[in-house]
């Protein structure tokens, strides 16, 4: 009686070699989509942190930038004479050419913060020789306001401002809501005409070797130097123009990564200059942003 035998399939080499050949193929072109996705993931996401630092910037001086100028004469002896009555002078800003001035690639603000604090009394008329005072809807803020010591230079502290005086004042003593002011000219202050304090700021790009470079303030009312806030800021470029009042700010920011080859040409659309060689490693991005100064400045 015949046994049959068990019938058992099997690939032929060339089968498999075929087959290793297609799924090679497949392997290859999931790996290439794979790894274009993660590419552009990353370009993606250096993009977007580019152009969140630039951001970050135009937030920090949003408030200097909207608020520049504002009860400030804007020609520069007028300016300068302006915080100045007797040996009461606002030393650290005797340089500057106006309450907006671009000094190089730096850039100088004097503004004003406004607040919710109101003057109680009649209008008041003021002048350099005598102290006119005012009473207060509230006390201002604690260390806000710093009434000068009669001697000396006068800190940032001891200027407010009242919209819509065309000029600051000189804060010569406080006691609670009422204020004792002082002006380099006669002016006056209106009855409910709001309290600001005056402010100044510098800002720029700082670019030191072998670190990252970084936008950088100082606060003027502080003294405290320049200070780091914002990393990946390659450069800044502010313009003003007097015959509009325009102020404008171009930003230019990199993403946190660099990359082993140039992904950049030396020239980048939305920026006026050249790259520098460093930058073009990197994903950049340009944010610009512009205003109406409300009472103008000077560029030199």
């Amino acid at each position: 009686m015949p046994i049959e035998g068990n019938n058992q399939n099997a690939f032929s080499l060339v089968e498999l070699l075929c087959a290793l050949f297609l799924a090679s193929i497949i392997m290859g072109t999931s790996i290439a989509t794979l790894s274009g996705s993660i590419k552009s993931y990353e370009e993606s996401l250096a993009l977007s942190e580019a152009r969140h630092r630039g951001e970050m910037v135009l937030q920090i001086l949003r408030l200097p930038f909207e608020n520049a100028g504002l009860g400030i004469p804007s020609d520069s002896l007028a300016f300068r004479l302006s915080l100045t009555i007797g040996s009461a002078t606002l030393s650290s800003l005797n340089s500057w050419q106006g309450p907006v001035s671009v000094s190089g690639n730096e850039l100088r603000l004097v503004y004003a913060v406004p607040t919710s604090n109101l003057n109680q009394s009649p209008s008041v008329e003021t002048c350099p020789s005598e102290d006119a005072t005012v009473t207060l809807s509230l006390a201002p803020q604690a260390g806000q306001v710093t009434p000068w010591s009669g001697v000396g230079p006068a800190g940032t502290r001891a200027w407010v401002v009242f919209a819509p005086s065309s000029c600051p004042f000189l804060v010569t003593a406080l006691s609670n809501k009422t204020l004792r002011l002082r002006s380099s000219v006669p002016s006056w202050i209106p009855h409910n005409a709001s309290l600001h304090y005056l402010r100044a700021i510098r800002a720029l790009v700082v670019r030191a070797p072998g670190a990252e470079p970084a936008f950088c303030t100082e606060d003027m009312t502080t003294g405290s130097g320049l200070q780091e806030r914002v990393l990946g800021i390659a450069a800044f470029r502010a313009r003003f123009d007097p015959s509009t009042n325009i102020l404008g700010l171009e930003v230019l920011s990199r993403g946190g990564r660099r990359h082993a080859q140039v992904v950049h040409s030396v020239s980048l659309p939305g920026w006026p200059e050249p790259l520098l060689e460093e930058d073009r490693y990197y994903t950049l991005a340009v944010t610009t942003w512009s205003c109406l100064v409300r009472n103008g400045g000077e560029a030199f």
